[in-house]
């Protein structure tokens, strides 16, 4: 059974590491983890988040920006934020500020 990330607090900023390279490839993200040489990918919101990530703006402004962009609940769009960002954090390729 996996555990629940705690949830993240609204002032939290993230940033990608620098052990990481990105890539845009039409509206998708290609993200390469210059340590484990692996590769991930992330779709199209998950590109959009990633892109909101670069500009330092805190997970509250994050959730904010994607609520209006996408027709997601708030609920489901933090909670899916959440999961992407711990997810990036686990594997290093974001650091929190």
């Amino acid at each position: 059974m996996t555990e629940t990330p705690q949830p993240l607090p609204d002032d939290t900023r993230f940033r990608a590491s620098d052990h990481q390279v990105s890539s845009d490839l039409g509206g998708e993200v290609v993200i390469l983890d210059l340590e484990g040489s692996k590769y991930f990918g992330l779709d199209a919101a998950g590109a959009r988040a990633w892109e909101l990530l670069q500009a330092g703006i805190t997970v509250a402004d994050l959730t904010d920006a994607l609520l209006a962009e996408y027709d997601v609940d708030r609920d489901a769009c933090r909670r899916d934020l959440e999961v992407l960002l711990h997810g990036l954090e686990a594997r290093g390729l974001v650091v929190r500020d």
